[in-house]
């Protein structure tokens, strides 16, 4: 695995388990979704996602750098 793969699966969970909540009609599922939406506002206005910088941490990286400067040196 890697790290935006694990991110992904995360954020599919996280999902999934806000449709429980709000099927059980749960108050904390309305918080979570605004956590999810600030998120989601947080990656796509700065292309900074938290949870794929802490997963970079555990996990490697998807796409390599290296191959990147690999196929500009040619």
């Amino acid at each position: 695995m890697c790290a935006e793969r694990v991110t992904r699966f995360m954020t599919v969970g996280m999902l999934l388990l806000i449709m429980y909540f709000v099927g059980a009609n749960a108050t904390i599922a309305l918080a979570l979704l605004a956590f999810m939406a600030v998120m989601m506002m947080i990656w796509g206005a700065f292309d900074f996602c938290p949870s794929i910088f802490m997963m970079r941490k555990i996990f490697p990286r998807c796409y390599c750098e290296c191959e990147k400067k690999e196929e500009n040196n040619e």
